[in-house]
Formats: structure tokens, C-alpha cells, sequence
């Protein structure tokens, strides 16, 4: 699922005009912008063709946490799913959507997800008509649905990736967060991981061997990776005809490694998150029952 990449040279001029239009970003992307001192970009197959309809999902984290390293006092992580937890912190009016719908492999589970979506697209929905930017509104919202959901039955990516970040993320920030501090007062966790740490990373994780500190520690921003992704689904032949099945391609974007400056972030935002959950809901009989 992850697109051809091809290394091209890129002028100063390019980069500079690129960058310039991307001054209008939201508030909390200004901090990022992009080196036009570069000589070497990234060239990958446009997912955004004529005559066709482009979805963008960001299905977000897709299990609930069973650590034991998780303390009784945020025992809500195991009922109530990172992302309607984190809803309820960052906007008054939270979405409807609860990503482990999205997950199920449940015709009727996914179909829901996908019009809370809708509904509420915030950063999770982007549907795209002929490489435009378009609302749901816009197009034929129950058909397009029907052939999503045929899609993300076929094809087993939401499975594929819900396996992986649990099986990435086993003892929750809350137990990795420690052996992050072991590994830094040891050394091994001091400078960022290269392309070859990665690499061991990936091979150990599949050998299922004994983990080391700063293995656990890269298979934790590995999963990290994993709940931040883009599916892209590129529907050809847009609308579709008599009901059939369209032609399409299904990839995985947004893949760039996880830094592991941001350890202490991603600790402090999990204890934010569930400390606001818990003061809006303090007892369990108000409190969301998220299913897998």
C-alpha cells in the first residue's frame, strides 16, 4: 500500500514558490515549513486524477489499551477510545465518529463511521472530485459510502494497521514512557533514530525476539506512525454505472517517522486527555463504552 517513490532534483525557485504557498497553513502547522535549500524531493503517483473520486481517511487509533502498566485511575483508557477521549479536549461540540467503527470489519459499524464523517470531517474526511477539494455534500454521498465500504471489506488495510498498532503499542505510553528514561540515562536513546535503527527495528519487531529498551521504545513510535497515517483510496470512472463495482487503488501516505524528542509530549497529552475525559465525565455511568 505505499506508493512508488522515486528521488528527483528539485530547483531553489520550485521550492521557494512551494513554499510560499503554503503560508496560509492552520495556526498550529506555521511552525513547520519547508527547506528550500533542498537539492533532492520525493516523486510519488498522483492519487488525485481526472475522472475520478479521491477519499482521504485518517482512521486514527484503532483498539482500546489493555497494559497493565496503565494506573487504576485511568483504568477509562480500557473503556473509552483515545480518540473520543481526545474530542471532548479539543472541541466543545465532539464528533459522533468513534474510529473503532471505522476498524470493525462490520458492514453496518463502517457505514456509521463513515457518516459521522461526514458529518463532522474535521482532519479524519477528505473527499477530492477530479483533484478538487470538494464537501460530501457534493457528491453522491450513499453511493460513494457503498463503494467505500466495499473497499475497506476487500481489502483488510484497517485490519492490517489495527493489528499493528497494538501489537506495536503493548504497554501503552504509560509503560513505555519509563523505559524511554532507562534507555536515555543509558545512552541509547540520547540522539534520534537513523534510517539503519529503523531498518533493526522493523526486523526485530518480526522475529518476535526479547526486547531491548530502545526496541521498545522505536516499535512505540512505529505505532505512533501507524495511528497518524492517510488511507487514500482512488476511485476511477467516477460516478459509476448500473450499480458496479468502479476500478481503484488504495494507498497509505503520511508514513514519516516519529521523533523521539516528542516522548514527553506524548505522555503529557495521553494524561491531558484522559484528566479532561474524567472531569467532564467523572463517573463511569456517564462515560462512553467504546467496542472493538
Amino acid at each position: 500500500y505505499i506508493l512508488e517513490q522515486r528521488l528527483v532534483r528539485v530547483p531553489h525557485e520550485f521550492l521557494s514558490s512551494l513554499s510560499e504557498r503554503t503560508q496560509s497553513r492552520p495556526a498550529h502547522r506555521t511552525h513547520t515549513h519547508i527547506d528550500v535549500n533542498q537539492g533532492v524531493g520525493v516523486l510519488v503517483p498522483n492519487m488525485l486524477a481526472n475522472r475520478s473520486v479521491t477519499v482521504e481517511l485518517k482512521p486514527k487509533w484503532g483498539f482500546l489499551p489493555q497494559s497493565s502498566s496503565i494506573a487504576p485511575a485511568n483504568s477509562v483508557k480500557h473503556r473509552v477510545c483515545r480518540y473520543c477521549m481526545h474530542q471532548h479536549l479539543k472541541h466543545k461540540t465532539p464528533s459522533k465518529l468513534c474510529p473503532l467503527d471505522l476498524y470493525s470489519s462490520t458492514p453496518n459499524r463502517i457505514n456509521r463511521a463513515l457518516d459521522a464523517l461526514a458529518e463532522s470531517p474535521q482532519n479524519n474526511l477528505r473527499v477530492f472530485v477530479n483533484g478538487v477539494m470538494t464537501d460530501t455534500a457534493h457528491v453522491e454521498w450513499s453511493e460513494l459510502k457503498r463503494v467505500l465500504v466495499h473497499i475497506l471489506l476487500k481489502e483488510q488495510i484497517l485490519v492490517r494497521l489495527q493489528r499493528l498498532q497494538r501489537e506495536l503499542d503493548v504497554l501503552d505510553i504509560e509503560g513505555v514512557f519509563p523505559v524511554y528514561e532507562r534507555a536515555v540515562e543509558c545512552g541509547v536513546g540520547a540522539n534520534e533514530p537513523s534510517v539503519d535503527d529503523w531498518v533493526e527495528a522493523v526486523g526485530l519487531f518480526q522475529t518476535q525476539m526479547e526486547r531491548s529498551d530502545k526496541q521498545v521504545v522505536l516499535e512505540y513510535l512505529l505505532s505512533m506512525v501507524l495511528k497518524d497515517v492517510s488511507v487514500m483510496i482512488m476511485i476511477e470512472k467516477w460516478p459509476v454505472e448500473n450499480g458496479e463495482m468502479p476500478e481503484y487503488k488504495v494507498a497509505v501516505v503520511d508514513t514519516e517517522p516519529k521523533k523521539l524528542a516528542k516522548m514527553a509530549r506524548y505522555r503529557d497529552l495521553s494524561q491531558d486527555i484522559v484528566d479532561n475525559y474524567l472531569k467532564l465525565h467523572p463517573h463511569p455511568s456517564s462515560q462512553k463504552q467504546c467496542y472493538e
